[in-house]
């Protein structure tokens, strides 16, 4: 059954008077509790207001995991303001160009990195920047913020979060109350089935569309506590996780490939959680991970124009190796390059259409050619490639931009990762396409070593991959560095990668390792 509210300040509001003593929040040692969102949000929303904050006026936060930064968000929502997340990591000319195409009237941000974004604000703009110490001092000092709810309407943006910018400048995706309500419900009804009994767990970022929408809305919407961590640390997670008696935790990327790699400790198979929500496990280590563990991986899939979600694996019908089923807002197909819908079983690109108003991005902000494009015949083109079986069940394949073309063969840079990332010395890689003297492409990958790990050897690396994939899949040419390129949302910059070609590559064709199919 849907929430009945329409906005989080609705939800606020009624978890503050029906559940005032539950705990919702807890970070490091410090408790909150329903009755607190609402008191501490109230007094920043009307310190806000004394600032001259208006309806619709945008107010970046860049803020490292804590409380203030909830506070902030939705004292910013009980004012119809519009919070702009960034990613604490960025600098220089990105951060220039999200703050200056964001219109953010004030930044709100960690006093370490005030420097960083004095640098990078220009000398004749119209915001300004403020410490979070400073500016909590002074909103505590307020009475809470009191307005009629309802003056607030779900079709209001509430955020605008920067996309990743792998082939581009970054685009503000703008996201309405609707879709946090919305995804938050989807999150404990359909995709955890969550009671009143679990506790939340996240280390994601609070600047990721991830911890809002599923962690922070789902603890909302469901009236149960979320421990929210500092950040991701694989060796310390498992110790957070038990400490936390959390019952659910949500990841990304390759965080449980990095857990899988880490040794055992003694906190892995006592803590209290019995499922996971996220994306990107290998299917190879799937079962594996489970296994070790005691809990449950359940898969899914989405952007932040999707309102995080648009697959999921249902919790009681999971396929390992794939992405899931179209959630209940949206419809997802299979196009190819003509916009024309494919049959199951046949790689082309993901594409969504939303089925439940509000529920997805309303545009990307002052790119209306960008947001048509998108949006192409209605449908929401997500740059993926994938396919989906005779049973609803999605696949994912990899971004359209990053397939390597060999010798004829479609190869997925994701498949040949997913592979690399298993094996002992690799901490993460990526996979390209670099010309060849032959025509198309070679395959290149750019390891990141384990920390302890100086140096690889290559044979011993070929011949692991020789055992785990096809051969046009076995890369010719290898690079180590010390970091991969990175987003704002930790995605890797291919095209900065690529951009480098060659370059100083270890080649195994020049090396005299041989393969074993050119040896017969």
């Amino acid at each position: 059954m849907l929430v009945s509210e329409k906005t989080a300040l609705e939800l606020i509001a009624k978890n503050a008077k029906e559940i005032p003593n539950q705990l919702f929040l807890q970070f490091k040692n410090d408790k909150y509790t329903f009755a607190q969102l609402d008191e501490l949000s109230g007094k920043v929303a009307n310190h806000l207001r004394n600032l001259g904050i208006e309806k619709g006026e945008h107010v970046a936060l860049m803020l490292n995991n804590c409380p203030e930064f909830i506070w902030i968000w939705f004292g910013l929502a009980k004012l119809g303001a519009v919070m702009v997340p960034i990613n604490v990591n960025i600098k220089g000319n990105s951060l220039q160009y999200i703050l200056q195409h964001s219109d953010s009237k004030l930044i709100i941000t960690n006093k370490e990195y005030l420097q960083i974004i004095n640098a990078a604000l220009l000398t004749n703009n119209p915001y300004h920047s403020v410490d979070l110490e400073r500016f909590m001092s002074a909103a505590m000092q307020e009475e809470a913020f009191e307005k009629n709810v309802s003056s607030i309407k779900l079709t209001d943006p509430m955020a605008i979060l920067y996309t990743s910018g792998t082939t581009g400048l970054p685009k503000g995706v703008v996201l309405p109350h609707y879709s946090y309500i919305h995804t938050g419900s989807l999150f404990v009804e359909d995709m955890m089935n969550i009671t009143k009994d679990d506790i939340l767990f996240t280390c994601l970022p609070l600047f990721h569309i991830n911890a809002q929408q599923l962690s922070v809305m789902g603890a909302l919407v469901a009236g149960i506590p979320l421990v929210l961590s500092e950040r991701f640390s694989a060796r310390q997670f498992w110790n957070e996780v038990y400490e936390s008696k959390a019952t659910i935790f949500n990841y990304i990327g390759s965080m449980l490939t990095i857990l899988y790699k880490q040794p055992q400790t003694q906190f892995e198979k006592i803590h209290s959680v019995d499922r996971a929500f996220g994306a990107a496990t290998p299917k190879e280590i799937w079962t594996e991970i489970e296994n070790r563990y005691g809990f449950k991986v359940i898969e899914g899939y989405g952007l932040t124009e999707t309102g995080t979600i648009a697959l999921c694996n249902p919790p009681d019908e999971v396929k390992v190796g794939t992405i899931g089923k179209a959630v209940r807002h949206v419809n997802v197909k299979i196009f190819d390059e003509n916009n024309k819908e494919l049959p199951p079983n046949s790689d082309g690109e993901i594409v969504v259409k939303e089925k439940m108003d509000h529920t997805i991005f309303q545009s990307y902000l002052k790119m209306p050619e960008k947001t048509s494009e998108a949006m192409e015949g209605a449908w929401f083109h997500t740059g993926d490639r994938g396919f989906m079986d005779e049973d609803g069940y999605f696949y994912f394949k990899d971004r359209l931009k990053d397939c390597i073309r060999y010798r004829g063969e479609n190869i997925s840079s994701y498949e040949i990762e997913k592979v690399v990332n298993q094996f002992p010395d690799v901490f993460e890689s990526a996979a390209i396409g670099v010309p060849s003297e032959f025509g198309e492409e070679d395959v290149k990958v750019v390891l990141q070593l384990q920390p302890d790990i100086q140096s690889i050897d290559y044979e011993r690396f070929i011949r692991y991959c020789e055992q785990e994939m096809a051969y046009f899949m076995i890369p010719r040419y290898i690079e180590i560095k010390e970091s991969l390129p990175k987003t704002a949302t930790q995605r890797t910059q291919k095209y900065k990668l690529k951009q480098e070609g060659i370059g100083n590559s270890w080649d195994r064709e020049k090396s005299g390792i041989k393969l074993k199919r050119q040896m017969k």
